[in-house]
């Protein structure tokens, strides 16, 4: 008796086993993600600038500047799930067939995205700190002669009498302090280099002595030259070709800011030139249940900048080539 209970069962379920399925899936779209390795280099004028030539006879910049450049670029293409091109159709008795054709275009029966997010790395911009250049003081003491009365046994005469006092350094009067410690380390230098002095200097104490007069003149000197400070950037730009529009900005470069998307800058833009391929499944058009699937258009991508061509290459794009059809019945 269970095993005729069983069986009926077995029969009644065996309909809607064979109901046909019905699975929503997405077609394929191609992400281009441009990666920017960029450099920064902004420079700082010395606070002595204006007395390098009087008091050193050198040249220097007295303004300060910043300019950036590209380092190296990188195209990354990714796909990912299209939501303006979503379908549905009926697996009834196809499955192994309709599950082999995500070898040509489908993506997933999820819109699961596999581009990821967007990282964005950006250093903070460096101020200019002269504060640790230099070991002069702010002040610095004088003497001047001024006449007294004094009064003797017999009447008042006048004496010279020296008197200190602070006064507050101009800057001028620091540059000539930086300059001539400047001017003193080259002496010294020479001096032990040569021989031309009492102390004797050998082995690690020479080579001691030179490289802590080379440090003196060096921080001494940037105080008039100035220094530069480089920082790398890094940034990270999707661009989804779509449409008819074929060029597209991908970042820009500003000698200020650095990488930007938007603003003043060089602008950096990457072109898609689609190859032609022909359609043939125009007369599948009207069948019913079937699969559609994108065969990608191999495009040349340029990346340029002020009418120069950085880079050329042959990249697939989903979304620019063509929509098949695949008939299931």
């Amino acid at each position: 008796m269970n095993l005729r209970i069983f069986a009926a069962s077995l029969l009644l379920a065996v309909p809607a086993f064979l109901e046909a399925q019905t699975v929503t899936y997405s077609l394929p779209q191609t992400t281009v993600t441009v990666e920017v390795d960029a450099v920064q280099e902004s420079f700082f004028a010395g606070p002595y600038a204006a007395y390098a030539k009087r008091f050193l006879g050198i040249d220097v910049r007295e303004t300060d500047a910043s300019r950036s450049y590209v380092k190296e670029v990188r195209l990354v293409t990714r796909v990912e799930a299209d939501p303006q091109a979503r379908y549905s159709v009926e697996t009834k008795g196809v499955e192994d067939r309709f599950l082999a054709l995500t070898s040509q275009g489908l993506v997933s029966f999820q819109d699961r995205l596999e581009a990821g997010d967007l990282v964005w790395r950006f250093n903070p911009q460096p101020e200019a700190d002269f504060g640790t250049k230099g070991v002069t003081s702010q002040t610095r003491t004088e003497t001047r002669t001024i006449w007294k009365e004094v009064e003797t046994d017999t009447a008042f005469v006048r004496v010279p009498v020296e008197e200190a006092y602070q006064v507050q350094k101009t800057l001028e009067m620091k540059a000539q302090e930086a300059a001539d410690m400047v001017l003193k380390a080259r002496r010294e230098r020479f001096n032990i280099s040569t021989g031309n002095t009492d102390a004797t200097f050998s082995g690690e104490a020479l080579g001691a002595a030179i490289a802590e007069l080379d440090r003196v003149e060096k921080e001494y000197l940037t105080l008039f030259t100035g220094y530069t400070v480089a920082r790398e950037q890094s940034g990270s730009f999707d661009v989804v070709p779509s449409g008819s529009a074929r060029k597209y900005t991908a970042f820009r470069l500003n000698d200020r800011e650095g990488i930007v998307t938007e603003g003043a800058g060089a602008v950096y833009s990457l072109e898609f030139s689609p190859e032609e391929v022909s359609d043939p499944q125009t007369a599948l058009r009207d069948t019913k249940n079937v699969v559609h699937y994108r065969i990608p258009a191999v495009c040349n991508v340029r990346l340029t900048t002020g009418g120069r061509t950085l880079f050329e290459s042959r990249i697939p794009v989903y979304q620019l080539g063509l929509e098949a059809l695949y008939p299931l019945k």
